[in-house]
């Protein structure tokens, strides 16, 4: 006999149950453009909730994209930039041609490394010259406010697992970086989720950390078992 339950993927449709509080203030969140926090131990249901609350959002306002990122094997700022260029425009575009597009006409100093697949269906790979994204961080840490002005979108960035920005070489220094850009982003919300609860709460509720008060927080709590 097959178990009717699944475990260790991401929970969908019939699958995913309760939370129906949590669903609603992401879904408000997301639409509002109101940047969350949220913190959970692994295996709670952190993505599952995202991937609900997106396409739930989505669904409600056309104009809305949801781009999601996952830090899990990112382990340099240099990663970092390329992964976020290349799923921000993925997210904002119907077609891999206009993907290109877009990695071609909303950058001024930086020159994309532009890949794609055999099959049309495949995501555009964007990569840069790392000594170029030193000298010019602003052209990806905006880029997506950028095209939700030019398209007339508004867009939500989701990264799991933020807590790996630690590991880079200057942690504190990349997140000043980032804090300075995404405050000032009208068109951008940001969703930050992890699992290392000491180390989120060290990024996000101390007064000497850049991210100190950067969003709305949640902790999720473990279902009951009934």
């Amino acid at each position: 006999m097959e178990t009717p339950f699944i475990f260790g993927k991401i929970a969908t449709e019939k699958n995913f149950t309760d939370r129906e509080k949590e669903t609603a203030d992401l879904v408000q969140n997301f639409m509002s453009l109101i940047n969350t926090i949220i913190i959970s131990p692994r295996r709670w249901g952190k993505s599952s909730l995202v991937n609900k609350a997106a396409k739930l959002a989505m669904a409600q306002d056309s104009n809305l994209r949801i781009c999601h990122i996952d830090l899990f094997n990112v382990r340099s700022e240099e990663h970092f930039y390329s992964l976020l260029a290349q799923k921000v425009i993925a997210a904002t575009s119907t077609k891999w041609e206009e993907a290109i597009e877009s990695a071609k006409s909303f950058f001024s100093h930086l020159v994309p490394k532009i890949s794609i697949g055999t099959d049309p269906t495949n995501e555009v790979s964007i990569d840069f010259d790392w000594e170029e994204v030193k000298r010019n961080p602003d052209e990806v840490l905006d880029l997506a406010e950028k095209i939700a002005r030019k398209k007339g979108l508004k867009i939500v960035i989701c990264v799991d697992e933020f807590q790996n920005i630690a590991e880079f070489t200057d942690p504190d220094y990349f997140q000043k970086k980032l804090r300075s850009h995404w405050q000032l982003h009208q068109s951008v919300a940001y969703c930050l989720y992890g699992s290392k609860r000491h180390m989120m709460m060290e990024v996000f509720t101390d007064s000497s950390k850049p991210f100190y008060k950067f969003g709305n927080l949640m902790f999720l709590n473990k279902i009951e078992t009934p």
